[in-house]
């Protein structure tokens, strides 16, 4: 029933998307997704009462408009100046005062994806010169500042953790779909093979894993446990599962969790396929 009503719910939020001043597609959102970002300038609160930047658009509707965005991060290629914007952040116009743009969040604003899901985007519309048309028009050549949270999309990839946005003391689930493995020797599992090697890692340098992976695979709580169709699971807490197992210092502070699949008598050739799932602050 949660599911349902979880469901429906990120169903009503795309939907209402298309009557605000700034949404993204798709939503519900992948980490991996390409998104079309948009904004409608007549939909912004202030385009309601013919701002400035809207009443320009209505006797300029030739001109272009380009995105301006600080959250979660800064663009890569950068958003140029206030009186000229980077020709990179130029947006496509799609409609009468409908503009978009189509780009990879992760790579555009170089985040991880609990950074983007945690922040959202935050943006306005402008024109190349944010003080265009001045004594022309009542305000600048710009909307008022938007915000686009982010609706996590239910995943559907070989590891899948779960919330896609979590603390340390939360609960987590590592789910494995072992139908996609493309790794020959290990795949169609069976329910007592899988296992799941976890580090932990404060930083790149300072790490500590629970177990060695030759004893990880003779410990019943990395067993990950068959939930059918091919698909194993795993759910701990963080924190807690790796203080009881006593293998962290004082004062480490966690910032990732760092995983893979493993079987029983099997080692890998090549370097391991790290999985990485980063957490929030607890601020």
């Amino acid at each position: 029933m949660k599911k349902i009503f979880t469901l429906i719910t990120a169903l009503t939020m795309s939907i209402a998307a298309f009557s605000q001043a700034a949404y993204i597609q798709p939503s519900p959102t992948g980490k991996n997704d390409t998104i079309t970002l948009y904004i409608n300038v007549a939909q912004t609160t202030d385009g309601v009462q013919n701002n400035a930047l809207s009443a320009m658009l209505t006797d300029h509707p030739e001109d272009t408009v380009y995105l301006w965005t600080w959250q979660p991060a800064g663009p890569v290629v950068g958003n140029g100046d206030w009186t000229n914007s980077n020709n990179a952040m130029a947006m496509t116009k799609v409609g009468e005062k409908l503009y978009s743009m189509r780009f990879k969040p992760t790579s555009f604003y170089n985040v991880d994806a609990t950074t983007f899901f945690t922040n959202g985007i935050s943006c306005l519309a402008k024109l190349k010169s944010g003080n265009a048309y001045q004594g022309e028009y009542n305000g600048e050549a710009k909307s008022e500042d938007l915000h686009i949270n982010i609706v996590p999309k239910l995943c559907d990839e070989l590891y899948c953790v779960f919330p896609e946005i979590a603390k340390t003391d939360d609960y987590v689930s590592i789910t494995y779909d072992n139908v996609q493995e493309t790794n020959v020797d290990l795949q169609n599992l069976g329910e007592d093979e899988c296992y799941l090697f976890l580090r932990a890692e404060q930083s790149t340098f300072v790490a500590y894993n629970y177990a060695e992976p030759a004893v990880a695979t003779t410990l019943p709580q990395l067993k990950m446990k068959s939930i059918g169709d091919g698909k194993f699971r795993i759910t701990i807490i963080p924190s807690d599962f790796f203080n009881e197992a006593g293998v962290l210092p004082d004062g480490f502070d966690m910032k990732k969790l760092k995983f893979y699949v493993l079987k029983p008598g099997y080692v890998y050739q090549t370097g391991a396929p790290y999985q990485s799932y980063s957490f929030v602050s607890c601020q």
